[in-house]
């Protein structure tokens, strides 16, 4: 791990810990079960954020971010095909993005963030900011969303 993603991680905690956060880190086994069901590679600033914090407790934050556990992060079309409400997910073209997997929301589902996982780590894991059918690419990895997120929150959106 990089000092860098080491200390968004330690303020990411810090900011869990602020919302009263209880942490509950994943285990090796759960990153691999993970990889094995859908045959991918989770990339290491990912694994990193699972073995440490692992999601925001299934609770909203205080700014209404959530974050996801392992063990909730989901294919983009398992997430959403049936999702009923506002914004209106239905209307999304899932071609050319089925490798996305939600791992967080803001505002109840209002935006969702998905990063793209692949069989191998030669590839990019862009994140993704999703609201109905619009989506857009906001970042090249989850230490760059991660940034973002503590740093520069108002350019997260759509």
């Amino acid at each position: 791990m990089t000092k860098g993603e080491l200390y968004d991680l330690k303020l990411l905690q810090k900011n869990f810990e602020e919302n009263e956060v209880k942490v509950f880190p994943a285990d090796f086994g759960e990153i691999k079960a993970f990889q094995n069901k859908y045959n991918i590679e989770i990339p290491l600033d990912l694994q990193n954020y699972y073995l440490e914090l692992n999601g925001s407790g299934n609770a909203a934050l205080n700014n209404l971010y959530e974050f996801y556990s392992i063990n909730r992060t989901k294919k983009i079309s398992e997430e959403l095909i049936n999702w009923k409400g506002i914004p209106d997910y239905s209307k999304l073209n899932f071609e050319g993005i089925e490798n996305v997997f939600v791992f967080g929301e803001y505002q109840f589902n209002l935006y969702v963030f998905g990063i793209e996982l692949h069989p191998d780590l030669s590839l990019n894991n862009r994140i993704f900011i999703l609201c109905g059918e619009d989506f857009k690419i906001i970042a090249d990895s989850f230490t760059e969303f991660i940034d973002l997120y503590l740093n520069k929150p108002e350019e997260i959106y759509i």
